[in-house]
């Protein structure tokens, strides 16, 4: 009974994330009616040419753009709770290890420098993927064979702080505003220019990611228990926080370099994943990973629709939203401390 119904629910938020993302096309500094969107869509299954401007504002603009909103949604709030399950303290997040620090870094020294421009458009993204590369090969030489969770928490406080001051001093030592607002902008988080080809890449790094997780479900089930506990059954605590330090610092890695610094979504969507679902990592996988893309979708509305036609950081709306959940949700876990 108990697995029904945690099916009935997965199936129910399924529906949900999925309407919600054939409402969220609507949205933006251009509405389009919910039966144009439906028209539009059922067209496009029937095979008819799509060749209205709405086609174009739906198919090339928007529908890329919502896809790569989920799959970052869901991707930060599986590192997310990955994070909190190898450092065993859950108020880690899927920056806690300094990864978007180092990408950080990588990009707004693209973009001061002008190097961004020269290997348009790629020349961020690649800035980003390697200063988040970097971060992640200095936290695992670091932390060695350590499994203290403490000293890798420790360790990417520091690297973060390391690569936060670059990038402040990158921005500080520019001389053209433009290029300051323009990384400024990449580090509060941002959707815009989302292109087809940018959503395989992502939808290639969650299905790995969640294909890991269900891999060692056991192990990292096993982790909850407590590390010496762990270790009495068995498991190799280290080599799981070695192997767990890599795989999410690279999927970190691939949504921060495209799409900027987006906080609080995976430090409070596992919360709300254990409340719905519970703590085995083969129910958390799937409900963190859906209730992720649906606030991820409402966000990127949000985004690009309170202010229209101008649009808000999406790392902006999510800090505003996710820290008062969170502070809720801290609240009612130790009222009685």
């Amino acid at each position: 009974m108990k697995n029904k119904n945690l099916y009935l629910r997965a199936a129910i938020l399924t529906l949900i994330l999925i309407l919600s993302m054939i409402i969220a096309i609507g949205f933006g500094s251009i509405e389009i009616e919910i039966n144009v969107v439906v028209n539009e869509i059922s067209a496009l299954l029937q095979g008819r040419s799509l060749e209205s401007s709405n086609s174009m504002i739906i198919f090339d603009i928007r529908v890329p753009r919502i896809l790569f909103a989920a799959i970052a949604g869901a991707i930060l709030s599986l590192t997310g709770m990955l994070m909190q399950t190898v450092s065993q303290n859950y108020l880690a997040d899927p920056y806690i290890l300094g990864v978007s620090s180092g990408a950080g870094m990588g990009a707004v020294f693209c973009i001061v420098t002008g190097i961004a421009q020269i290997f348009a458009p790629y020349g961020v993204y690649v800035g980003a993927f390697l200063g988040a590369a970097l971060a992640t090969i200095i936290v695992v030489h670091i932390a060695g064979t350590s499994n203290s969770p403490i000293k890798l928490v420790l360790i990417g406080m520091g690297i973060s702080a390391l690569f936060s001051a670059f990038t402040m001093l990158e921005i500080y030592g520019s001389k053209n505003e433009a290029q300051v607002r323009s990384a400024m902008f990449w580090l509060m988080g941002s959707f815009t220019g989302i292109q087809w080809t940018m959503v395989p890449i992502a939808l290639t790094v969650l299905i790995l990611l969640m294909l890991f997780i269900w891999l060692f479900r056991h192990e990292l089930d096993l982790i909850l228990l407590g590390r010496e506990e762990a270790q009495h059954l068995g498991l190799s605590t280290e080599r799981i926080q070695q192997m767990v330090v890599v795989v999410s610092s690279m999927a970190i890695a691939v949504i921060v370099s495209i799409a900027g610094i987006i906080g609080f979504i995976g430090l409070v969507i596992p919360h709300i994943a254990r409340f719905i679902g519970e703590s085995r990592h083969s129910v958390m996988l799937w409900f963190t990973s859906l209730i992720g893309a649906f606030v991820m979708v409402w966000a990127d509305v949000m985004s690009r629709s309170m202010f229209r036609p101008e649009e808000v950081p999406i790392g902006i709306l999510t800090a505003c939203l996710g820290a008062p959940i969170f502070m809720q949700i801290i609240n009612r876990k130790y009222k009685d401390s």
